[in-house]
């Protein structure tokens, strides 16, 4: 019976030491092995640089939100108005066919490039087309839409001057026509200072005689005539 017990004892032993033997072999140099858990300080140093790197990426990506929310706002208000110096502003790029579409969408709020397509002259803000194609009055306010512009206005005699000694000699219609006897400029304003030569004519719109002096040389046409024509159009 003692010797059962002592042999019992003996393996017990041996059992016992084995345990410990391995649990300090997988506890070498292993912080978190079975022999010894980490610790909460440990946890929160181990997982530190990750929280920092995710706080950082969230900063980054509202700052990122932010700044196309802000320019998509500016492209909203900015695509149907011009810039603040509109007036000045000449664009390094800009082509002819650039002006006229933006002139004829935007004509009534602000410039284009601030120059004058080929074929036209200037004067002052204006540029004005004295073509070499005779049209009716009403074909030669088309066309001069088309060209983002409307028939001449002559609005002082300084325009009146310059038409006349650019005009080659020739008659252009101008924007100018009678409604019930009341001479109106195309742009609505009611015609104030005139130019009406002495021929003795009749007709319901105005032309320009280039040919005789500034201070008289309009004459009456009827609309349905054909002449050459000027466009205006304003920077």
């Amino acid at each position: 019976m003692e010797l059962h017990e002592i042999a019992g004892k003996k393996k017990q032993h041996e059992a016992d030491k084995a345990k410990e033997t391995m649990l300090k072999v997988e506890g070498e140099g292993n912080p978190y092995s079975y022999a010894e858990g980490p610790t909460l300080k440990q946890i929160q140093e181990a997982t530190r640089p990750y929280r920092l790197a995710c706080l950082i990426l969230t900063v980054l990506s509202l700052v990122l939100l932010l700044v196309i929310i802000v320019l998509l706002v500016k492209l909203k208000t900015g695509s149907g108005a011009c810039a603040v110096n509109a007036v000045s502003w000449k664009s390094p790029t800009c082509t002819v066919e650039h002006c006229r579409t933006f002139t004829s969408q935007h004509r009534d709020r602000c410039s284009c490039c601030q120059q004058c397509p080929p074929r036209w002259v200037r004067l002052d803000q204006s540029c004005f087309f004295l073509s070499t194609l005779r049209l009716s009055w009403e074909e030669s306010q088309n066309n001069c839409t088309g060209e983002g512009g409307s028939l001449a206005v002559v609005s002082s005699q300084k325009v009146q001057s310059f038409l006349t000694q650019n005009g080659n000699g020739r008659k252009y219609w101008i924007g100018l026509r009678s409604t019930n006897d009341i001479w109106t400029w195309i742009d609505d304003n009611t015609l104030k200072q005139n130019y009406w030569g002495d021929d003795e004519t009749t007709g319901d719109c105005a032309i320009l005689s280039s040919n005789k002096p500034a201070e008289k040389n309009w004459i009456k046409s009827p609309c349905s005539s054909y002449t050459y024509y000027i466009c205006r159009m304003h920077l």
